[in-house]
């Protein structure tokens, strides 16, 4: 499987956050328009049986990873507070271990900003907000700046041009929730017209790795690092106006640690049997990156 690395340009605000198995359920929606009902489900099947054919990342900031979920004192780091704000490593101090040259958010420029546009209902009989129907409702938008996604591809299922074709599609389509009222508009960093997708060295010389979205534990670890969070799924486009919501699903967070007994590429489980349809797939793989060992 080779790794590779394409920078997101927001075009508006966004309505949901850059998380990869979100983004991974995107993208099978593409594949569905782009290419077939029968295209997807011989995807689906091999990454049912471990064997994925892509696995996405979370957002980062551009030209960086987040710094590992790991105890401070592994971080050598002494000030609560200001390791909290430090969030952000190059790709050179993450698998040397450099952890104190973690940079804060105005470091690097890094912009994200979630806050609460207030909206209200409509009577579409009058179109006012009458004393009846007065109801009004938080709506959470996120301004960001450009975000790295990675991909870690399976080309023997899934060429290279493929992936690129999807993604152009996706452009078209959106992110997210309110992609209808303008929201999650984004493009692909581009060279001569076409995404630019780089290859990433993907140097395997460490059994110690760092998870690069949300997943599922499903290997022998030695060791893990950790924090999680319960993901409350829903469809989209034409499933979302029936059995909408997903079964919850208690996931690992991004950036967590993990000592394994052998080196791998990637980890996790598909996650099926959490929808009132069968053919629901969900991603609980995660790219693995290599970081210092830990003792």
């Amino acid at each position: 499987m080779k790794l590779y690395k394409v920078t997101l340009k927001p075009k508006t605000s966004f309505a949901t956050p850059l998380k990869g198995d979100t983004i991974f359920g995107h993208l099978c929606w593409m594949i569905l328009y782009k290419f077939g009902e029968d295209e997807l489900n011989k995807l689906l099947t091999n990454y049912k049986n471990k064997k994925p054919f892509l696995i996405v990342s979370d957002g980062f900031a551009k030209d960086y990873l987040p710094k590992p979920n790991l105890p401070m004192h592994m971080l050598n780091e002494t000030d609560k507070k200001e390791a909290r704000k430090k969030k952000w490593v190059s790709w050179k101090d993450l698998k040397e271990g450099n952890y104190k040259s973690a940079k804060k958010d105005k470091e690097i420029d890094f912009v994200e900003e979630s806050y609460e546009i207030v909206k209200n209902s409509i009577n579409y009989q009058t179109f006012t907000t009458d004393s009846e129907r007065f109801a009004p409702y938080g709506v959470r938008e996120i301004t960001l700046n450009e975000r790295d996604i990675y991909f870690l591809l399976d080309e023997s299922q899934l060429s290279k041009d493929k992936l690129i074709e999807i993604l152009e599609f996706f452009e078209n389509f959106g992110y997210g929730k309110d992609v209808s009222s303008g929201k999650g508009r984004f493009e692909f960093e581009k060279e001569n017209g076409k995404i630019k997708l780089i290859p990433q060295n993907f140097d395997l010389d460490s059994n110690t790795f760092m998870s690069l979205s949300p997943f599922v534990l499903d290997e022998d670890a030695q060791e893990i690092y950790y924090s999680t969070f319960v993901r409350f799924g829903k469809h989209g486009l034409n499933r979302v106006h029936t059995n909408a919501f997903k079964k919850p699903i208690l996931m690992f967070d991004t950036a967590s640690v993990i000592k394994l007994n052998e080196p791998k590429k990637f980890i996790g489980k598909a996650i099926t049997d959490i929808s009132a349809y069968e053919d629901t797939v969900h991603q609980g793989f995660t790219i693995l990156v290599p970081i210092k060992d830990i003792k």
